[in-house]
């Protein structure tokens, strides 16, 4: 049986200025820090979830069309914003 993975972040094509969901398959998240960074490795946001959130939005309004990175302690997703 394959283990899942620690969280899901969807849609791995964000419209532009729409929400991005991001997901835990646990109780919790693996850790309570998360970091948007672009392909440049500049972080754009940042911030905190609390204790047995399990699913959260962040609102990509401003955004840029391109390559962004979601990490949230030892997980590092891509995920793209697109027209």
């Amino acid at each position: 049986m394959k283990n899942a993975e620690p969280l899901t972040i969807s849609p791995n094509q964000v419209p532009l200025n729409q929400s991005l969901t991001v997901r835990s398959e646990l109780e919790n998240f693996p850790a309570h820090a998360y970091v948007i960074t672009d392909e440049r490795g500049r972080i754009i946001r940042k911030g905190f979830v609390s204790n047995r959130v399990t699913e959260f939005r962040l609102s990509m309004v401003g955004l840029a069309t391109g390559v962004y990175r979601f990490t949230m302690g030892p997980v590092n997703e891509r995920f793209t914003i697109v027209l």
